[in-house]
């Protein structure tokens, strides 16, 4: 009878351990059991916010569930990045992110960031990226970037660059232009990137950076002259302009890139089964053709790739932040 008992007992041990491992399976695998929601800490309309509401419309599609997207923003996408941050962990919660919020604006903002990229925010995975091209007036008697390095170096604290304000991404892009190649040039700060394509496009300003989605317009129309795209390889809507890469500058690389984070305590189970819906809308032909549309390229990749990514970028711009010495208060 004892042993009769015992064996009741072991085999009662072994069916609850089976139902206590089916059951938390059944668990993971219930995710997402309710709509999925996307912070994304800039204003509608913006290049984040295109890029999101496209994906978002694929990845309901594939989870099958609804994407709500939740626009956030203010003070470069600091304010959004931050709420996000901190607010309750949530494993149906996320947040697109650039390489501002990622790797630049620590150095810009110092101790009034709200947040820190490192300790809270856990990557999913990389959505798409963009070139920076490197523009000109039409009417600048340059014609390729080598032309305008000896143009400038022939008449120092005489070429200026207009940018979207102190901080931003083209002003800390011409910066390390002006650091690297020991250039001699003023930066205009205007009121957006409207105002700051205008003054290069009417020589007000001889150069401007900035991303593809902002200027293949103007390059098309013949507004602005293209001396090369800040990759290793040319861009496919330029096929015609040369890569820094491929002129002898290396280290003038940079892309625009956008990547979907989580917060720092979400799941693990909930970052994998994204990273793979994410990465089977990345593949789709029709999608890569939709960001293609938008001047964007498809990314697929792993958690691990958006940390390497993010913390290399975290080197490059705070030695320009910091020689730069741009700040914002």
């Amino acid at each position: 009878m004892k042993s009769q008992l015992s064996r009741f007992v072991r085999i009662s041990c072994a069916l609850a351990c089976v139902a206590a491992v089916t059951g938390s399976a059944y668990a993971q695998s219930n995710w997402p059991n309710r709509p999925i929601r996307i912070v994304v800490p800039y204003a509608a309309g913006g290049s984040t916010d295109i890029t999101t509401r496209l994906v978002a419309k694929n990845l309901s599609e594939e989870l099958g569930q609804q994407v709500v997207i939740e626009n956030k923003g203010g003070a470069g996408g600091t304010l959004g990045t931050a709420a996000f941050a901190k607010a309750t962990p949530d494993d149906h919660y996320f947040l697109m992110v650039t390489q501002s919020q990622m790797s630049i604006n620590q150095f810009l903002f110092k101790d009034k960031l709200g947040y820190d990229p490192v300790a809270d925010l856990q990557p999913v995975g990389l959505v798409a990226q963009t070139s920076n091209a490197i523009v000109v007036p039409a009417s600048l008697p340059v014609k390729t970037f080598k032309e305008f390095i000896a143009y400038t170096k022939a008449n120092p604290g005489k070429v200026s660059y207009s940018s979207a304000g102190v901080g931003s991404t083209g002003h800390l892009l011409n910066e390390l232009i002006k650091s690297s190649l020991g250039l001699d040039m003023v930066h205009v700060p205007y009121k957006g990137n409207g105002p700051a394509m205008q003054a290069v496009v009417s020589g007000e300003v001889q150069l401007n950076t900035d991303n593809m989605p902002q200027l293949v317009a103007q390059i098309r129309a013949g507004k602005v002259r293209p001396l090369a795209v800040t990759m290793s390889k040319r861009w496919f809507q330029l096929p015609d302009v040369p890569s820094v890469d491929e002129l002898g500058y290396p280290e003038l690389k940079t892309t625009v890139w956008f990547a979907l984070v989580a917060q720092s305590k979400q799941s693990k189970e909930s970052i994998t089964r994204l990273n793979a819906a994410l990465n089977k809308v990345l593949r789709n032909p029709e999608f890569v053709a939709r960001l293609r549309e938008q001047s964007l390229e498809a990314t697929p990749s792993t958690p691990q790739d958006v940390v390497a990514l993010a913390d290399s970028d975290r080197k490059k711009w705070k030695a320009v932040v910091e020689a730069s010495g741009a700040k914002i208060d």
